[in-house]
């Protein structure tokens, strides 16, 4: 995963030279013709008088005439009074001096007229006239199709125009043709990031307003339900002790979590608060706002959470569970500060309930606000050692302090994963983050060893496996056996959005992009944040990018091992 360029004029060259796409100016010239004298309008005695007699006859000194300038020659006098012009901020006059240039260049001088073009487009960025930006560097891209300063502006242009999907297809252009190498230390990698992130974020808000409530897969809600002490909601009551219907449906509801049959429990929910529930009546409310949250469903989720935060008979504990969860759904649509208050009403309601330390320090790690994410896990730990979740967390954040602020701390990092697997033997989750820091190690027979533990530990888990394909990509650059993994995952469960992104990435590197954009889009469906929409559709566009760069241009796309080969050289010593 750019501020504004001061364009300077290189008054060196009167041709064609251009120095940051535009036009380099030439010395000043005369507009019009040469004027030659003739003799032709005289009178019959003014030539008498002039004419040397034959006693007196001496030569005549002949006036040569200045020769004609050729069409090519005229057009340059045109282009360089255009850059005099552009010099001295006359944008218009320079604008009617390049296209006079373009009518005067011969046919056999499309790259002249496509340097005329960009100028023109030059002229009226500066003027602010962004669809005439668009307009001349179109015009000059189809005379000289792999024009990269006339590519750039017509990206900056359409970014200015908010036409973001065709500003990244030019980015994309400037970078496929330009290689990965050039294309990073140039800025054209930061600046299309840059794009594609603003048109990502623009379109995450509004798939999240548009798309359909929809249960994902069984892997999501059960993240979700590990993050929480499910002893809030637990009841020794059995449906026969109870007389409401809505009641008796709660203790179902909590039997069907226990097995994990997540599918039958959102209709069950809304049939069971219709019953008007006496003794559960906000247990059901908070269970169903979880259950939207994790459905995308923010705006039902946020009124079962108000409900239970505003009935005085709500008790403190479903108010905390409640206020930690409506937290989770403002983090989920990019409102960190109400999620981080909502959060820190659940911490003053009760210091001593370990949930809401842990979801705080969640919404810190998302800020990168290490230091406080590391003391709110150690907090929770304090609180309850047993609960596996903070561990993980914690060893998290501090491997990502030790890869970003102090590497010293990483022997440490490796000394706690090795503790944590020894305390909780039997949790799918620790062997997983074990994996995946002995992966980003690029220690990846260690990794895989550790991912296959926790598939074993949590077979319906098919992360899992996805993370194995991984690193069969990444270890031995081996496509077929990754694809092979990822279906079987796809096949186990069709709405995990981590094996559908994973399933895409792949057929990228197989040039196979129908199949590709088919995964991001399916995935599209299945996302629960604003970020993950974002993340998405930003990776949608820029395929579909550069599948029609690659197409138009007759480039290359960008592979895994060119980005690979690319960051080994950009990270290798230096001497």
């Amino acid at each position: 995963m750019v501020g504004s360029k001061l364009y300077n004029v290189d008054l060196t060259d009167t041709k064609t030279k251009i120095v940051l796409g535009v036009a380099a100016a030439g010395p000043a010239l005369a507009l019009g013709v040469a004027i030659y004298y003739m003799s032709s309008g005289e009178t019959s005695e003014e030539k008498s008088a002039e004419t040397p007699t034959e006693e007196t006859d001496a030569p005549v000194e002949k006036v040569e005439e200045e020769p004609e300038l050729t069409a090519l020659e005229q057009a340059d006098k045109r282009k360089g009074a255009g850059n005099a012009f552009f010099k001295k901020s006359e944008f218009d006059d320079a604008i009617a001096c390049y296209l006079e240039a373009i009518d005067l260049y011969p046919e056999a001088n499309p790259v002249e007229k496509s340097h005329c073009y960009q100028n023109m487009a030059a002229a009226s960025e500066k003027l602010g006239k962004y669809e005439e930006v668009v307009k001349y560097c179109s015009l000059a891209l189809d005379l000289n199709q792999k024009y990269i300063k006339a590519i750039q502006r017509r990206a900056t242009a359409y970014e200015k125009l908010n036409k973001y999907e065709s500003s990244i297809k030019d980015w994309t252009a400037v970078c496929l043709i330009e290689g990965p190498e050039k294309s990073m230390k140039a800025g054209y990698m930061a600046t299309s990031d840059r794009v594609l992130k603003a048109y990502g974020d623009e379109q995450a808000k509004k798939l999240m307003l548009s798309r359909k409530p929809r249960l994902p897969s069984h892997t999501v809600i059960k993240s979700a339900l590990d993050n929480i002490h499910m002893r809030d909601f637990h009841s020794t009551a059995t449906p026969e002790s109870l007389d409401n219907t809505g009641d008796k449906l709660y203790i179902e509801i909590l039997a069907d979590l226990e097995k994990r049959d997540y599918d039958v429990v959102p209709s069950k929910l809304d049939k069971a608060l219709k019953e008007e529930p006496v003794k559960f009546l906000n247990q059901l409310r908070c269970l169903r706002g979880i259950f939207s949250w994790v459905m995308a469903d923010h705006k039902t989720a946020i009124q079962n959470f108000d409900a239970v935060i505003m009935d005085p008979k709500s008790y403190m504990r479903l108010k905390i569970q409640a206020h930690i969860h409506r937290g989770e759904v403002y983090q989920a649509k990019g409102d960190k500060l109400r999620a981080l208050a909502d959060y820190n009403t659940a911490v003053q309601t009760d210091e001593d309930h370990p949930d809401p330390y842990l979801h705080r320090a969640q919404c810190y790690l998302s800020i990168e606000d290490l230091a406080n994410a590391i003391k709110d896990l150690e907090k929770c730990i304090e609180l309850d050692d047993e609960f596996p979740a903070p561990w993980t967390q914690l060893v998290y954040g501090q491997y990502q302090m030790a890869r970003t602020m102090t590497p010293s701390l990483l022997d440490q990092v490796f000394k706690n994963l090795g503790k944590m697997v020894e305390r909780f033997a039997d949790v799918s989750d620790v062997f997983a983050l074990y994996g995946q820091v002995l992966q980003d190690q690029r220690q990846f027979s260690a990794a895989e060893e550790k991912f296959l533990e926790a598939q074993r530990l949590e077979p319906g888990n098919v992360t899992y496996k996805a993370h194995v394909a991984t690193l069969k990509m990444m270890a031995e650059n081996n496509f077929d056996s990754a694809l092979v993994l990822l279906n079987e995952a796809h096949e186990a469960d069709s709405k995990c959005d981590f094996v559908l992104e994973n399933l895409g990435m792949i057929y990228i590197q197989k040039q196979m992009y129908p199949e590709a954009l088919e995964c991001f889009k399916k995935a599209l469906e299945l996302v629960k944040t604003e970020a993950e929409a974002a993340h998405l559709s930003a990776l949608y566009v820029g395929i579909q990018c550069q599948w029609e760069v690659c197409d138009e241009y007759n480039v290359k796309p960008v592979s895994m091992a060119d980005l690979q080969d690319f960051s080994q050289m950009m990270t290798a010593p230096q001497g």
